[in-house]
């Protein structure tokens, strides 16, 4: 299912270890995910490991504190 962002909420959902696949609508939105995520880390202390892929307009975000 495509959505159209990567929320903070849902960042802050995750379990540490878990992965999620983020289908999206636009391609812009893969670096806004990655941005989305940074801030988070920054903010509260979450720590992300963050794989764009542009070509299937996805983003694939784990957890890893």
């Amino acid at each position: 299912m495509r959505q159209d962002k990567v929320t903070r909420q849902e960042l802050r959902d995750m379990h540490i270890g878990q992965t999620r696949i983020f289908m999206l609508n636009d391609a812009k939105k893969v670096s806004s995910a990655r941005v989305t995520a940074t801030q988070v880390k920054q903010e509260e202390g979450l720590e992300f490991v963050v794989r764009p892929d542009y070509d299937a307009v996805a983003v694939s975000i784990t957890r890893t504190k």
